[in-house]
């Protein structure tokens, strides 16, 4: 019993004496003015804001579930009088451009952009604190002019094709989509804008483990030697989008 006790005592004196052997946090949970280069590359590369990119072909469907089987099919037969099944056809073709989709309607992902500014600037160590408003809606962006161009002239009507799987089956529709131009320090985006509340109910739950994000176009006008379509799927994790235990969506 002695020796236990010793022992512990000993291990308790080891982890006072070396705090930098403990595991670190993630950086989101540092103050944004401390964050590193690499921090903020972090945040807005992978990060629970911006996951891994999986980029996959996919072509919107509606189909139903036929009653007297239970067996879903894309048959025409007796539609009206069965259950809609709203979904996402996957095939593994041609590689796709990646590209960079964000939550940007959390103060995680702007803060980080803010930073990595602050940080590319003359002096390269300012540390002045930071801050970002709320913002009404939830917001997910699409990076870059190509996508921007594609988006813009898009053949199809987006609302089909643009939307957000939700973890109960649901999707949730974007209720208005803006075009960023590009600045010295950032790089034009495409924003979707999806409602916080609708029916005086929140739309979507923070503690939800899976939020998928579906966007698929094709360009009107496509253009010889360039991308004239874009096609993914990104998986967001809501229960892990926080910061010191505080949801940021």
């Amino acid at each position: 019993m002695f020796q236990a006790a010793n022992f512990g005592r000993f291990v308790l004196a080891a982890l006072l004496a070396f705090p930098a052997a403990l595991p670190a946090g993630p950086p989101w949970d540092k103050a944004p003015q401390k964050w590193s280069l690499a921090d903020t590359y972090k945040i807005l590369r992978d990060s629970p804001w911006s996951p891994a990119k999986v980029s996959i072909e996919a072509n919107y469907t509606q189909r139903h579930v036929d009653r007297p089987t239970g067996i879903v099919s894309d048959s025409p037969v007796n539609v009206p009088q069965t259950s809609i099944v709203r979904g996402v056809e996957v095939s593994r073709g041609k590689p796709l451009p990646d590209i960079s989709v964000l939550w940007w309607s959390s103060k995680t992902i702007r803060l980080a952009r803010m930073r990595l500014a602050q940080l590319r600037s003359s002096s390269g160590s300012a540390t002045g604190p930071l801050s970002v408003d709320d913002l009404p809606d939830f917001v997910l962006a699409i990076e870059g002019q190509e996508p921007q161009r594609i988006f813009r002239d898009a053949k199809n009507d987006l609302h089909d094709t643009v939307f957000l799987e939700l973890e109960n089956g649901l999707a949730l529709d974007f209720i208005s989509v803006n075009f960023v131009e590009a600045t010295e320090t950032d790089d034009a985006r495409t924003e979707f804008h999806f409602p916080r509340m609708k029916d005086g109910q929140p739309t979507l739950d923070h503690n939800s483990e899976r939020v998928n994000f579906h966007c698929r176009a094709e360009a009107k006008n496509p253009r010889q030697g360039r991308e004239n379509a874009i096609s993914v799927r990104v998986e967001f994790k809501p229960s892990e989008m926080r910061v010191r235990s505080t949801p940021d969506l």
